[in-house]
């Protein structure tokens, strides 16, 4: 442990470990801009690694430079594995994903990292990746097909992903970043019905909560404006009724500034933003360290934290809470898999009970058990 810290207890501790047999999640981590500080957080991270009991941390970038940055913040004793391959990543060690290259070749940077960290998701080789923020900026220099991590991501796979703001216990979305008066396309009726839905599914399958309450802010163009107005509410209004009438407890329009004011906020299981600046004043007061990005409705965990200065402590426990959290959403989706499986352990009881053969059992049943 690092000089002079305190251990910081996750979430999950004390929980029932893994049987032996089974694998523990790899969990892998981009060092950000790969700078002596972000490799210092790495480092600190592993440092309190004997407190992963059901998951393997492990890092991609360069093994030197993470010996050296523990070096400097006083772990003497790190000595982490190279691996060439991420099949190879195993065990219990502290490991970096490192693939073999000449000894002349110079590092290895952010892009080259990121692309080789997407292909290992896309093959199925990684269920979890936190991400070390990172300035896009410097990147599209070389790189102008690059636009974020999230981005890079999420076009590895199909379907429609989103981003999330994780801000302790409030859970944002927002539908568009584009200028206010040049927005209105963007904010449709099928869009808002199609983010609502994958949104709630994202709180069930990845937050284990059974019935969600999503809040939706209105459409105001005056963001200080303490009303909604009256053609953001007609718009969103049958959205809204038609979704609570299927049995989905989505409530809405509520002014911004009013709603997160008033802290209504606190009694949503998530909140719907038109706009991304809706979202950013729910956050104008609260720590950079208890927020990350979460890229949702991805067969894959993707978390990425925010820019939280230069101080290691308060980086290092920005780090392991997204990484405890990657932990807790990869659980919740294995338990919902299983469920839905076998919703009532139907095949588990049958195979216990010696007084029931399949012949007793209907052919559909038996159908609908083996599908399953």
């Amino acid at each position: 442990m690092h000089k002079g810290s305190m251990r910081v207890e996750p979430r999950w501790a004390g929980r029932s470990q893994r049987p032996e047999k089974e694998e523990r999640l790899r969990i892998g981590i981009t060092p950000g801009e790969g700078t002596d500080s972000d490799y210092g957080i790495l480092a600190r991270l592993f440092a309190e690694s004997s407190a992963f009991e059901t998951a393997l941390p492990f890092a991609y970038g360069s093994a030197k430079k993470l010996v050296e940055a523990a070096r400097r913040i006083g772990i003497n004793e790190a000595n982490p594995l190279v691996q060439r391959n991420i099949v190879d990543v195993k065990g219990r060690r502290v490991q970096v994903v490192e693939p073999e290259r000449p000894e002349d070749a110079p590092d290895r940077d952010i892009y080259s990292i990121f692309q080789e960290v997407v292909a290992d998701l896309k093959g199925g080789h990684l269920r979890a990746l936190v991400s070390l923020p990172i300035n896009e900026g410097n990147v599209r220099q070389s790189h102008p097909d690059f636009k974020n991590q999230a981005v890079s991501v999420a076009s590895a796979f199909p379907g429609n992903p989103f981003r999330m703001l994780l801000c302790g216990t409030t859970r944002l979305s927002f539908l568009t970043t584009v200028r206010r008066e040049d927005s209105e396309s963007y904010l449709s009726n099928q869009r808002i019905e199609q983010r609502l839905r994958d949104l709630y599914r994202t709180l069930q399958m990845d937050f284990s909560i059974t019935a969600p309450r999503i809040a939706v802010l209105g459409m105001n163009k005056d963001l200080q404006s303490d009303r909604i107005t009256l053609p953001g509410t007609q718009r969103i209004m049958p959205v809204v009724n038609a979704l609570l009438e299927s049995g989905m407890p989505v409530f809405g329009p509520f002014p911004a500034r009013a709603f997160f004011m008033s802290g209504e906020a606190q009694a949503f299981d998530a909140v719907l933003c038109m706009y991304k600046e809706q979202m950013e004043m729910c956050i104008e007061n609260r720590r950079m360290e208890d927020m990350c990005y979460f890229t949702a409705s991805l067969p894959v965990i993707h978390i990425e934290t925010m820019p939280v200065g230069d101080d290691l402590e308060t980086a290092f426990r920005s780090l392991f809470r997204a990484v405890c959290l990657a932990m807790d959403m990869d659980a919740a989706r294995q338990q919902n898999r299983l469920l839905n499986e076998s919703p009532l352990g139907y095949a588990s009881c049958r195979a216990n009970r010696r007084d029931v053969k399949d012949d007793d059992i209907p052919e559909k049943m038996l159908a609908e058990d083996q599908q399953s």
